[in-house]
């Protein structure tokens, strides 16, 4: 091998790569700064299983096309020492790795790993080309760059299966080896040429391979598959528990605070490694439910649009290198504003932020929260708000809740029942947040009896705030107003205060985020479980023993996870054990779980008009219905945004007379005994939930 050859080569392709990737990565460097570096052994962790361990890509909808990418993932891990040893030999014929002598256990050992991911790489390579020119799942877009790609990676695999093929006949090994199998199949195809054109086609193999190597590492940073690059940083880098389920908090009272995001300049840098990292593999498609009942958001597409649109701003982005620079170094112009003009408004305001593309994404990029940063500028600053969304901000803002009812009403729900109050001064254990639903709506005011119902049969000491509840404000954050939230959650923190609270159970997975994960940065901390939670814990405990409800007798169920319980906080076996206890037949629907379908009511759309595509909630009782047959039957819920939903998709298709919607904790409720007897209070329960 020529060495010269070799230096020249490796020089140039490794100054392009590095000139290349410095002007990719430039303009991070100027976007907002935030800090992705503490909690280092759970990032390592999480690096271990999902980067390296790929743990996401491998799925039971489409476990195939995961296991080919895993393989292709696992062969350049393995491959990484190949590529050195053969930059190596171009210097000098001879040359291995330290403690990687062909002769040597190790080597042995390396070259036959090397020779199997060789040969799966291939075949996964040739399996994922197919599937992209030929099959073409809905979710993938067909482009000349992914086709390109495995191209390259053919060629690098079949260029190394000649380049060994001709070094074994070189060497005189022209039998089939089992250490060494990639290799002895390019001796087998190479045997039949005169020995002097089987080493032209391996000198030719081999520098062909280092080439397409070169040429392949300077084209990662031009295009999408730049994520070679940066996916296990970006899965490093991820948020982490419990700041992946809460938008960041806004300094409000920052001079040049930005609110929101305005332009690309207003991304952070993680933001932007996020759709530089995007693999456009469509998986955030599959169960999102704006993109499958045809509303203009693709997350996806989303982050396509953003790379390419900093990209082309990145030549106006820079951060002054001191404070006090003066402002006419700044650029002369600045960007466009991301809302109407690069991203549609339409599409901004469709998220339901049920966490699905987050969920699925297997390089963990994040998309809700900047959905709800660009959200926060047109509310805080640019005063764009749908008309719905504001009448419910002035509704929070002036009665606590975004009904608009008076706020002296929240605790009529109660009236003859005996509920106590933290004002009344007597000792709790748990505090019942309502919530506004709870408190508000007619319907699920039948749920909160029951909920009561069955602590007061467990004899859990509990208190409700009445009057002094106010809303958490979940509704008014996702949908942009952070100063409202913020006023929300201060409120909600000093009366908890004032009463010692320490636990708290709500019945709304949303109110329940809120205080377990946002409510922290406020200054309150507390163990907060969902109502399903809690009655799983007291049929375990003995302190509750259901028969079998007569709302589920003869009848099979479904139950809906709520996305902000099951997704956003992880619970998906309470509400299900609860059932089971209560006497419940479950059938599950194919979408549940983690990878549930929304109702269509979170960040805020349940107050906005549904006008675009087909309504999210009749996609979701269609399921239920299709899982329950004919016949019909009960569909569960744990959710009041989702009881609400659920309910009117069965009237709306005419389904009221075979699909009852419920709500866990009536069916609970539903199968005690019908006169009991209030046990004495009962010692206190341990930590419950997850």
């Amino acid at each position: 091998m020529n060495a010269a050859a070799t230096a020249l080569l490796l020089a140039a392709g490794l100054v392009a790569f590095g000139w290349s990737l410095h002007r990719r990565l430039a303009p991070l460097r100027a976007l907002r700064r935030v800090d992705r570096t503490d909690r280092l052994g759970e990032r390592l962790a999480g690096l271990l299983r999902f980067g390296l361990g790929q743990r996401r890509l491998v799925d039971r909808e489409e476990l195939l096309a995961g296991l080919l990418h895993v393989a292709l993932f696992g062969a350049f891990l393995v491959l990484g020492l190949r590529t050195v040893t053969l930059f190596g030999v171009g210097f000098h014929a001879g040359f291995h790795l330290p403690g990687l002598a062909p002769a040597s256990a190790a080597g042995r050992g390396y070259l036959l790993a090397k020779d199997v991911v060789v040969l799966a790489a291939t075949a996964a390579a040739a399996g994922l080309l197919w599937r992209r020119v030929v099959t073409r799942p809905a979710r993938l877009t067909l482009s000349w760059e992914g086709t390109l790609v495995l191209g390259f990676i053919l060629a690098l695999m079949v260029t190394e299966i000649a380049f060994d093929g001709s070094e074994r006949l070189a060497g005189g090994l022209r039998g089939f080896d089992a250490g060494a199998p990639a290799g002895s199949l390019g001796a087998l195809a190479l045997r039949g040429l005169p020995a002097s054109a089987a080493r032209a086609v391996g000198v030719g193999a081999f520098w062909l391979h280092l080439a397409v190597v070169l040429l392949f590492l300077n084209f990662l940073p031009h295009g999408k598959h730049f994520h070679v690059l940066t996916a296990l940083p970006n899965v490093f880098l991820r948020a982490l528990p419990p700041a992946s389920a809460a938008p960041r908090t806004l300094d409000l009272e920052a001079e040049g605070e930005t609110f929101g995001t305005r332009t690309v300049a207003d991304l952070s840098w993680k933001e932007g490694l996020d759709v530089y990292t995007c693999t456009e593999c469509g998986r955030c498609q599959t169960r999102c439910p704006t993109h499958v009942t045809g509303k203009p958001l693709s997350s996806k597409l989303l982050n396509g649009v953003l790379k390419h649109h900093l990209a082309a701003e990145a030549p106006g982005l820079r951060r002054p290198a001191r404070a006090e620079e003066s402002d006419a170094a700044a650029p002369s112009s600045a960007p466009p504003a991301l809302v109407g003009e690069v991203v549609s408004p339409d599409a901004v305001w469709a998220c339901t932020t049920c966490g699905w593309c987050e969920t699925s994404c297997p390089v963990f990029v994040e998309n809700v929260p900047r959905i709800v940063d660009l959200r926060r500028h047109q509310v805080l600053v640019e005063a764009a708000v749908p008309d719905e969304a504001a009448r419910v901000m002035k509704n929070i803002e002036t009665q606590g809740n975004p009904w608009g009812i008076g706020s002296n009403r929240r605790a009529d729900w109660a009236e003859g029942l005996d509920v106590p109050r933290a004002a009344d001064g007597g000792e709790f254990e748990w505090l019942f947040f309502v919530g506004c639903a709870g408190a508000f709506d007619d319907r699920q005011k039948k749920v909160t009896r029951a909920i009561v119902r069955i602590l007061q049969a467990a004899g859990v000491r509990f208190a409700i705030l009445g009057e002094e509840e106010t809303c958490t404000g979940d509704a008014a954050r996702r949908l942009g107003n952070e100063y409202l939230f913020q006023q929300q959650a201060q409120a909600n923190v000093e009366t908890f205060a004032r009463y010692g609270v320490r636990k708290v159970l709500t019945q709304c997975p949303h109110c329940l985020n809120t205080i377990r994960n946002e409510l922290p940065r406020f200054g309150g901390r507390y163990e907060v479980v969902h109502h399903t939670q809690l009655v799983a814990e007291l049929v375990r405990a003995g302190r509750i023993a259901p028969g079998e409800a007569a709302l589920v007798a003869g009848r099979d169920v479904t139950y809906h996870d709520p996305c902000y319980l099951a997704r956003h906080n992880g619970e998906t076996a309470a509400p299900r054990e609860a059932l089971a206890a209560a006497g419940a037949h479950v059938l599950e629907m194919a979408r549940s779980g983690r990878t549930g379908f929304c109702c269509g009511a979170g960040g805020g759309r349940m107050w906005l008009e549904e006008k675009l595509g087909s309504r999210v909630n009749r996609n979701r009782i269609d399921e239920a219905a299709a899982t329950l047959g004919d016949g019909g039957g009960v569909v569960a819920v744990g959710c009041p945004f989702c009881l609400t939903m659920l309910k009117d998709a069965a009237a709306e298709t005419g389904r009221d007379d075979t699909l009852r919607v419920l709500d866990v904790a009536e069916i609970v409720a539903d199968a005690l005994p019908a006169r009991l007897a209030v046990p004495e209070a009962q010692p206190e329960i341990g930590e419950v939930g997850t």
